[in-house]
């Protein structure tokens, strides 16, 4: 199969503010032997460079009129404008002539080009230049691979620096276009798993038994990525989830920078997919400086895992909280669900809570665990072999026997 060489980029944005920074990135990439296709998102005034697809036509895959945009708020004509830019690039996108997508602005145009990037597949390259993007993105960004460059400077006309900013951003799109990596779908069934770098011995050991066994496993940083692994356990992406580290629900609970949503530990259980759980650092919660730590937690242990980064120890009281939450959130799972305690510790050395926090979280957790919840309990820590081995070895079972189960319930 010979793969198409020349790419098709799609530069999105205001065209009336940003048309003559817009249109020097359309140069690089024209440079470079791709074609580039501009949608106009402006809302009302006249582009300063022509389009390929204007603010007009991109307004009439709304479901709001040229006539009414006049006279609705800033916010309102930027929903409008998201719900056609949304239509117009699905439509190019699904006709073969978006290969990626750049977009450029302050905080309308970043919000705007984030929320119509967002819909596109995981895997097609989207880049947004953004004044904003020096904060926190995760807003913008989601759970998808939107990729953020911070302008440093304002966006307002070219200048020897502005344009060094832009031929790099136009650099990034088009490297991402020409690195084809080929079709993601996978033969082999993908898994899901949460991780953090301070049970190295047991991601390692869990990971490597999966894939001899034939499975496909996909990490995911438990620092804010639980977000992506629901949502994409939610579309169907996963067959399966090993929930070393589910943490995030922790630091949901009592503010920590981790969080991924109060939707933690849901999508595998509502998708009937085979699911274990290990209380992987659960004892965390995590800021980013001292003054970050709200009063209630102020005379709480605590370590610096780097200079950004601190880690206050719960409460015995709050432990008991994590294993009521989590408990009810598994109690609700359709398909096979499965707990698996580490008796001996939760987190690598020096990482983890006292042995009395530690048995009143289990013992909260299996008091409120539903019968048919297969909970076992390993006298190991979970950083030896033998409870990784343990942990891969349940997983398999699960899954087998659920797919057993399946293909039983089909032949029927």
């Amino acid at each position: 199969m010979i793969k198409k060489t020349r790419k098709t980029i799609v530069l999105l944005g205001t065209l009336d503010t940003k048309g003559i920074e817009i249109d020097y990135i359309r140069e690089k990439v024209v440079e470079r032997g791709h074609q580039a296709i501009l949608v106009d998102v402006s809302m009302l005034n006249d582009p300063l460079i022509k389009p390929d697809i204007g603010w007009r036509q991109v307004l009439a895959e709304s479901k709001t009129q040229v006539d009414e945009l006049a006279h609705l708020k800033q916010e309102d004509r930027c929903l409008a404008m998201i719900d056609g830019a949304i239509n117009v690039i699905q439509k190019l996108y699904y006709s073969g002539k978006l290969d990626g997508i750049i977009s450029l602005g302050g905080s309308v145009g970043t919000s705007l080009a984030a929320s119509v990037m967002r819909t596109l597949p995981l895997g097609i390259p989207k880049v947004i230049v953004s004044t904003v993007a020096s904060g926190n993105v995760r807003h913008y960004v989601g759970a998808t691979d939107i990729v953020m460059i911070p302008s440093v400077i304002d966006i307002w006309g070219l200048n020897h620096i502005a344009k060094r900013l832009l031929a790099e951003a136009a650099g990034a799109i088009v490297g991402m276009v020409e690195m084809d990596s080929g079709s993601l779908p996978s033969e082999k069934p993908l898994i899901a798993v949460s991780v953090r770098g301070v049970i190295p011995s047991c991601v390692s050991t869990v990971k490597r038994l999966l894939e001899v066994e034939g499975f496909e496993v996909v990490c995911f940083h438990a620092v804010g990525q639980g977000v992506a692994m629901e949502e994409w356990v939610e579309q169907g992406l996963f067959a399966g989830v090993l929930d070393l580290v589910p943490v995030e629900l922790t630091e949901q609970l009592f503010g920590g920078i981790f969080s991924a949503g109060p939707h933690r530990l849901e999508s595998a259980g509502r998708k009937g997919i085979p699911q274990l759980i290990v209380p992987g650092c659960i004892g965390f919660i995590c800021f980013q400086r001292e003054d970050d730590i709200p009063v209630a937690l102020k005379d709480r242990k605590r370590r610096a895992h780097n200079p950004n980064l601190i880690c206050v120890w719960p409460s015995k009281e709050e432990m008991t909280l994590v294993a009521k939450v989590m408990a009810e959130k598994l109690n609700k799972a359709i398909g096979p669900t499965a707990v698996i305690i580490p008796m001996k510790g939760f987190a690598g050395e020096g990482w983890d809570m006292d042995p009395e926090t530690i048995l009143a979280f289990t013992q909260t957790l299996t008091e409120h665990l539903k019968p048919e919840i297969e909970f076992i309990e390993v006298d190991a820590h979970i950083n030896d072999t033998f409870f990784a081995e343990k942990v891969a070895a349940l997983f398999i079972k699960l899954f087998h026997e659920f797919n057993r189960r399946r293909k039983a319930l089909c032949k029927d």
